[in-house]
This record gives structure tokens, C-alpha cells and sequence, in this order.
């Protein structure tokens, strides 16, 4: 390959010595992307996202008008910077300029600093007659890298890249005029449908904007991709070949998702046989109902098989060809591993042979079909069973956090759907990819007002996409619910409304909601009474130590949930201290243990699978004392005679009490004292919250700087208030009352005006995190109500750290070489929370200083000094 070819290149390979190892022609490569493109318009559910957008049906000249500016996507690498890439920058000939990108650098072509022969190369007056939204539309197309291009920055700029380059004889060896010129011809070429005269403007419409320039970064993306579309071989017409390309490229990813469609449609699975089970519950078979809208709200108790109901809905909706994929979206890693594995079997099921692909979408923790990735040195990776290229190029959407929503079946946070709404790179490409979903979003209640904030963003545009979402909880609140339901595009849209109190408790529960009205729908389960108390030891790990071993001691199964790990671990070490036969604690491989959030990325499936075995439906017979936090709440299917827990909001604590004899077991299965549930919950001294308005303990209160982990006290007061009153309960059948009666705006001011000024300052603390976590939120969110590109506050900022969790940012620390762990598993990745690194410490810093004694690993981070065992991650002193 010679390293001088005057051609314009558009993507380029090297050798292990740096030399060009292959060559592929910019307008080959443009031909690529906008074929790509051209095929995506085709599959039934991104078109219908179009359409929706554009408010109106795109003819086939407009998808040519689309694609012929889809092509003009690469038009900056035309300049003579950017080709200065072909030789590496010690070899740069003298008479090249230095390199140079290719964004601003395309914008330049349409501005005063450049001669204005350069757009005259192009058929500007031709486009110009595609309506007023061309520009817009051309800057979303070049701003194909992930975000919105600045085309009046002048940072950087050389006007001399898009000079001729010339020898030292003067003779021209690069001209990006003449390379412009081979542009245009190509591009009327490729698509004269979209010269000719009349037609329709291109839709003008925001929305079509910013879903436009995510599907060009998709295009771009598969484009890219060599195992798609390997270079041009010689005397290859890619005009020819790339179609065949992208049309493959599009079947093999399953963004093309007829044939699965007709599979399905012929066979018509039922629901006993796509789940295992006699038949559906009411929520369940409910979920198909043509009637429901495009948002959907199901309440429902933990453990009634809303997972099932909401595979149940998806498969509806792909049924009807409503949707193409499904992103099942839940607020935690654990939940979300928990969940990947009953819907992969549901949809391998489904389709008893060539299933779409099941992809665990977590970063880290990446899977495709069962089979977990590796993550190799320059963006390449490695699967177990090494697949051949088909079955490699169906994983392909695994293989990147950003790729993730491009899989057919994707589970995993609600951070992965979040960042489609937020301005952060290749936003619009998720937000693309994600129009053709089916999104369900698990335990809505638990998102922070930060994240609800963004949710909301979120779902406004997938359903103005004509998206479908599905909502599920265990515990709405009725303020939620309304501020959801409002989102939902109506035909005629009534004027958004709060429930009052009295209200909200006579709604039924369960019950199914959307934009026309609620519901009822009859429970599943059976009543369950749960008998609570309240016991004013939660600063006693000794005392609440002896309570649950007393109960083991009768047999029962007990589930101690702490509101902090440090609190949990207290009461782990109380245990041993009291020297408990060892086969009541909670153990892996015989080794005491707890369940929290900071453990390895190797030792969390350990732990799930292991408390799965030992409190779960088929756990061993016997007394069994399980000890963790949150991360007990959710998705774990555990089944307790005993639940000892720290005070809670009560939606939380209704996900607690779900794991009270979640599952059917003869009486003599049961202890005597334990036939029916209890909950034992624990309060500060004297049932007395006063102090924690000072300073928060054991998670209740707000921290000194605000948020806080169970932060507004009078959610707390008025869940302690209802179990003093109300001492034996039935839920489901109380849960609407015991949830509106703790969190409803009416009850909370009632509240804080009979405990007085401490209490209504705090109501004021409160509701000001809370607004300055909404004003964030707006900040950081896209507006896809402003025309992409159009105004410069429309740009992503790059001085300002956006996620989709607000606070600090967790680290995650590697282990290279790995270290033997507790349990058998090495060490390999450690994630370490926000609140537990040092001030100030480097965002590369990685631990040092490693320590390996007794089965545990001490290191150093920054300057502290930390300790991870079989209780898990400690901070210790600082140095």
C-alpha cells in the first residue's frame, strides 16, 4: 500500500510496525454508512419512530433526501489535515499540514472562512430546496462521533487544511476540492430520486432531528465495523456491494426482526408453556389487552410475577409488530443479574430455536446468551466458546456499553436507559436504539428525585417516538402515578391532576393504569398477615443479635436487614461472639458472611446463588440467620420466618416484608411462634426520631450537606406512626392505605405541623434538595423540544461531569494480577462507592501497597488504607 495514494481515505489499518496494512476510500466508506442507514429506515419499528417524529409518512424520496445527507456525514475528512492521518506524525512530510479532525473542519465549508468554492463542489442549491430543516438535519449527520458539533468554535482551526497540498516543485499531490467534487457527483448519483424536483420538505420537527442523529451513529457504528463491511477489495463496485452489507449487517444484529416475527406469529406460544406454570395470574393475562395505551403502570405485591407479566406485554406488542426488542430495566446490578436469567429462559422458550439474543447489559458484567464476555486491549474482546462469525456478529451489541440497547432482549440498570436522555456522548444513539423498545422500567418507586427527574425526560421522548414503556412496583405512590400518566401522549389529554388523600386509599390494589384509567385487577396471592412490632434497639447490635438467635432457636428462618453495611456488621460479629451453632448463620463454603452491595464483581454471583440456597423456595430445612442491607429488598426470591429490620420508609418496608413467607410450606415447616409472618422493626431509643434531625444514624436523616439515604423523617414518623397503630396487618389488601397514609403530600404536612419548627425546617430542607436535584437534572438532560444543533446552550458542556446517578463517582479498582478471595474466587475488579474514597484522589488511581494475610487483602488508595474479606470492603483509618 502506498503511503502517498492522493485518493482520500476514510478509514485506514496498520501493521504491527505502523505501516498501512489496508486502505478504504472515503466515498466507499460514506457509501457504506449511508446503505446502513438507508436498511435501518426499513425495519418496522425505527421507521414507525421516524414517521411519528416527522408527523407525517416518509416517501421514498425522502429517505433518499435522508441518506444522501447521511452520506455527506464524513464530508470533513476531506481536508488535507485530516488525510495527514495516513502517516504516522514522526513521518509527516514538511509539506502537510498537521493533523486534524473532521467535525468543525466540515463545518468550515459552509462559512466565510473558507473559499466559497469548496461548497460549491457540493449540490447546496439542490438541498436548499429540501426545506428549512436541511441544515439542522447535515449538522446531526456530521455530528455522527456522539455529540452535537460547535460550528462556530475557532478553537484549533488552520484554514490551511482545506488548501491543495503541494511538492516542493509546486505540483498539486492532495486537493480537497477535487476531492469534494468526487463527493457531490457520488452523491446525486447514488440517490437522484432525491434531486429531483418538488416533494415534500424534510420534517422539521425536533424530535425527527435528535432520533435522526442517532440513528446516523448507528449507521456509522455497524459501518465501522469490518467484520460487516471489510474493506473494498480491488476493483470492487462498493456501490454495488455495500446494500448486500448492510442488509446482512442489519439481519445478523436483529434490528431487522421480521423472520422472528412470523416464527412467532405461526406458533402462537401460550403462557403455561413460556413460563412453566398452569396458567396466568390476572395481572399477567391482562398484559394483552389491545385496549391498554402506550404507557402502562402495574401495582402489584412483590413475588405476584410481574417479570412474567412484563415478558407477557413485550411479547404482545412484538406480536402485533408494535415492538422490535425489549430493554428490561431495573435500579440494581443484583436485581438485574437475578432477572437476566428467568428471561433469557423465557425467551429461549419462546423461541425453541434461533432466539433472539439475551443480552445482560451491565458494564463489567457483560453476557450474551449465557456466555460472559472478556474484554480485551484495544476495544476487542473474547468469548468462551469461541463463536464463528455469525454467532459473533450476533453478540455484537454485548460488546459495548453504548451498543447495549441494539440487542434484541437487553436487561439490565435503568442507568443504561437514562443515558439516552442525558448530554452525555452517543446519547442520541441510545435514544435511537431504544425508540423501537418495549422499556420496562422495575421498582420505579426507587429512583432519588435526580433520577426521576430524568426518567420522566426520558419517557417523554420514547413515547413521542410512539414508544411503548411499562412501569412496574410493588409501592406507587398516587403523586407519582399522576406525574407518570401525564407523560402519556392522549388524544384528548385532560389537565394533569393530584389525587388527594382520601382518594388515593380507595384506589384498588393491585391495579393497572394508563392514560384512560386505573384499573382493578384481582390479587394472585393469598392475604397475608404480618404481625409488627417496634423495638427501640437499633443502636444494640448484642440485643438484636440475641432476638434473632432466640428465633433460630426455635426454628425459624430469620432475615436481618440493616439500613447501613457497617450497622450489619456490627450484628454479624455479634452472632459469632455468641457462639450460635454454626450452621444457623448465613455462610459460602463454610465461611460466615453477609449480603451487601461491597463485594467484588466476582463475589456478588457467589453470594446471590448462595443465599438463594439457603433462604430461598427450595433452602434447606432449618433455622438459618441471613444478615445484610438493601440489596436483600429486591428481586431475590427469599422466603423468612422472621424479618428484623431497621425503621424505613414503609414502601420500602413492604419490599422487606415481601420476603415473609413468600412461599407455601406445610404448618409443621413452620415454628409455632412464627405461623404467622412477623416483623420485628427497629427504632432508636424511645421510638424517638428527634435526634436524627441533627444528625442522621443508621440511615434515617438527612446528611449536613443534604440527600441522605432515608432522608425526609416525616416519611419515617409516619411509617413508625402506622405500626404503632396498626399491629397486625393484611397486605396486599392494605398496601394502597399503609403507602398513601406514609408518603402522601397531605399526610407529611399534617406531620410536620404537629411536630412543630425542627420538623418544618427539615420539610424545607427536603423539598429544596429535592428542587435543586430536579433544576440538575433539567440541566443535564437533552431537550429534544430545541432543533438539534440550533443553538449554541444546545451543545453538551465538556467542563461538567454528567451520569445518571447524581453525587460522586464511584471507582472501580483492578487487580492484576488477581489475588485468591474469600471464597474461592479471585479478586479481580473491586467496586469501591463515592462515600468511601478519599478526597482529591485520582481518577487513574488504582490500589497499591497490597497485603495478603489470613484470607484477607489490605491495600492502600490515595492515603487510606482499606481491608476486603468475607465481611467485604472496609475503610480503614486514614495515614
Amino acid at each position: 500500500m502506498k503511503e502517498t495514494s492522493p485518493n482520500a481515505f476514510g478509514k485506514l489499518q496498520r501493521n504491527e510496525e505502523g505501516i498501512i496494512s489496508a486502505w478504504h476510500t472515503l466515498t466507499d466508506h460514506q457509501t457504506d454508512v449511508a446503505a446502513c442507514f438507508e436498511h435501518l429506515c426499513r425495519c418496522h419499528n425505527i421507521r414507525r419512530a421516524l414517521e411519528t417524529t416527522a408527523e407525517q409518512k416518509l416517501q421514498p424520496r425522502d429517505i433518499s433526501r435522508l441518506s444522501a445527507l447521511v452520506f455527506l456525514h464524513d464530508l470533513g475528512k476531506a481536508n488535507s489535515g485530516f488525510q495527514a492521518k495516513r502517516w504516522t506524525r514522526d513521518k509527516l512530510p514538511q509539506e502537510w499540514p498537521l493533523p486534524a479532525g473532521h467535525g468543525i473542519e466540515a463545518s468550515k465549508i459552509f462559512s466565510a472562512d473558507v473559499p466559497t468554492s469548496l461548497a460549491e463542489r457540493l449540490p447546496i442549491e439542490a438541498m436548499d430546496s429540501w426545506g428549512e430543516a436541511v441544515l439542522s438535519l447535515l449538522i446531526a449527520s456530521i455530528s455522527h462521533h456522539g455529540r452535537p458539533i460547535d460550528f462556530e468554535s475557532t478553537s484549533n482551526w488552520n484554514p490551511a487544511i482545506w488548501k491543495p497540498v503541494t511538492d516542493c516543485n509546486g505540483n498539486i499531490i492532495y486537493d480537497p476540492e477535487s476531492v469534494l467534487q468526487q463527493i457531490g457527483e457520488l452523491m446525486v448519483a447514488l440517490y437522484p430520486n432525491a434531486f429531483e424536483p418538488a416533494g415534500n420538505d424534510l420534517p422539521d420537527t425536533p424530535a425527527f432531528g435528535h432520533l435522526f442523529a442517532g440513528l446516523v451513529q448507528l449507521a456509522d457504528w455497524i459501518s465501522s465495523d469490518t467484520d460487516f463491511f471489510p474493506y473494498a477489495k480491488e476493483n470492487e463496485q462498493r456501490t454495488e456491494t455495500a446494500p448486500r452489507y448492510a442488509a446482512a449487517a442489519i439481519t445478523a444484529l436483529g434490528l431487522d426482526t421480521e423472520n422472528w416475527r412470523d416464527q412467532i406469529n405461526a406458533l402462537s406460544p401460550e403462557f403455561a408453556h413460556v413460563f412453566q406454570v398452569p396458567s396466568p395470574y390476572p395481572i399477567q393475562k391482562a398484559m394483552d389487552d389491545p385496549d391498554l395505551g402506550p404507557l402502562v403502570i402495574l401495582e402489584s405485591e412483590t413475588g405476584s410475577g410481574k417479570t412474567e407479566a412484563a415478558i407477557w406485554r413485550y411479547l404482545h406488542l412484538f406480536r402485533t409488530g408494535q415492538v422490535d426488542s425489549l430493554y428490561f430495566a431495573l435500579p440494581t446490578r443484583v436485581s438485574a443479574t437475578q432477572a437476566y436469567q428467568r428471561i433469557k429462559s423465557a425467551i429461549n422458550r419462546i423461541w425453541s430455536t434461533d432466539a433472539p439474543v439475551t443480552v445482560r447489559a451491565l458494564p463489567g458484567y457483560a453476557s450474551a446468551d449465557g456466555q460472559d464476555i472478556k474484554i480485551l486491549p484495544d476495544f476487542k474482546v473474547q468469548w468462551p466458546d469461541d463463536p464463528g462469525d455469525v454467532e459473533a456478529q450476533r453478540r455484537w451489541a454485548a460488546e459495548s456499553p453504548k451498543r447495549f440497547l441494539a440487542a434484541p432482549i437487553a436487561v439490565g440498570t435503568i442507568d443504561q436507559a437514562l443515558l439516552g436522555a442525558l448530554q452525555v456522548r452517543h446519547a442520541h444513539l441510545r435514544h435511537a436504539l431504544l425508540s423501537r423498545s418495549l422499556l420496562v422500567v422495575d421498582e420505579v418507586h426507587a429512583s432519588d428525585p435526580y433520577m426521576t427527574a430524568l426518567l420522566e425526560r426520558l419517557l417523554k421522548a420514547h413515547l413521542d417516538c410512539g414508544g411503548h414503556a411499562l412501569l412496574l412496583s410493588a409501592t406507587l405512590g398516587s403523586s407519582a402515578r399522576d406525574r407518570y400518566l401525564a407523560l402519556a401522549p392522549q388524544r384528548e389529554k385532560p389537565a394533569a391532576t393530584t389525587t388527594n388523600y382520601d382518594s388515593a386509599c380507595t384506589i384498588h390494589y393491585p391495579a393497572i393504569s394508563d392514560f384512560s384509567d386505573i384499573r382493578p385487577i384481582a390479587s394472585a396471592a393469598p392475604e397475608k398477615t404480618i404481625s409488627w412490632t417496634l423495638h427501640d434497639c437499633m443502636d444494640d447490635p448484642e440485643q438484636i443479635a440475641r432476638m434473632a438467635l432466640d428465633a433460630a432457636g426455635e426454628g425459624a428462618k430469620v432475615l436481618v436487614i440493616r439500613n447501613t453495611v457497617p450497622a450489619a456488621i456490627a450484628v454479624l460479629r455479634a452472632l459469632e461472639e455468641s457462639n450460635p451453632d454454626p450452621a444457623w448463620l448465613f455462610n459460602v463454603n463454610g465461611i460466615n458472611t453477609l449480603h451487601h452491595s461491597r463485594f467484588s464483581r466476582q463475589d456478588r454471583p457467589i453470594l446471590d446463588k448462595a443465599i438463594q440456597e439457603q433462604l430461598g423456595k427450595t433452602g434447606k430445612p432449618g433455622p438459618r440467620i441471613v444478615v445484610g442491607t438493601q440489596t436483600l429488598e429486591q428481586s431475590l426470591d427469599l422466603d423468612a420466618d422472621l424479618l428484623i429490620t431497621d425503621l424505613c420508609p414503609m414502601d420500602v418496608l413492604l419490599q422487606r416484608v415481601g420476603r415473609l413467607h413468600r412461599h407455601h410450606r406445610s404448618q409443621n415447616e413452620r415454628p409455632e411462634r412464627f405461623q404467622t409472618a412477623q416483623a420485628w422493626v427497629l427504632t432508636p431509643p424511645g421510638h424517638n426520631l428527634t435526634p436524627m434531625l441533627k444528625r442522621s444514624r443508621h440511615g434515617l436523616g438527612r446528611f449536613r450537606n443534604g440527600g441522605g439515604i432515608y432522608d425526609d423523617l416525616r416519611i419515617i414518623e409516619a411509617t413508625r406512626r402506622l405500626i404503632d397503630k396498626h399491629l397486625v396487618v393484611n397486605i396486599p389488601e392494605k398496601n394502597r392505605y399503609l403507602v398513601e397514609t406514609a408518603t402522601h403530600s397531605e399526610q407529611l404536612t399534617a406531620i410536620q405541623d404537629e411536630l412543630g419548627e425542627p420538623w418544618q425546617t427539615l420539610a424545607q430542607q427536603v423539598e429544596g434538595d429535592t428542587g435543586a436535584q430536579n433544576v440538575i437534572a433539567r440541566l443535564h438532560a437533552l431537550n429534544f423540544n430545541e432543533v438539534f444543533g440550533e443553538r449554541k446552550d444546545n451543545l453538551f458542556p465538556n467542563d461538567v461531569k454528567i451520569g445518571a446517578r447524581l453525587g460522586a463517582e464511584d471507582r472501580l479498582l483492578q487487580f492484576d494480577p488477581a489475588l485468591p478471595g474469600p471464597f474461592g474466587a479471585p479478586l479481580k475488579q473491586l467496586p469501591v462507592r463515592h462515600f468511601l474514597v478519599p478526597d482529591g484522589l485520582d481518577l487513574d488511581a488504582q490500589p497499591n501497597q497490597i497485603v495478603q494475610q489470613d484470607g484477607l487483602i489490605e491495600f492502600t488508595l490515595g492515603t487510606t488504607r482499606y481491608r476486603y474479606g468475607r465481611l467485604g470492603l472496609e475503610r480503614l483509618t486514614d495515614d
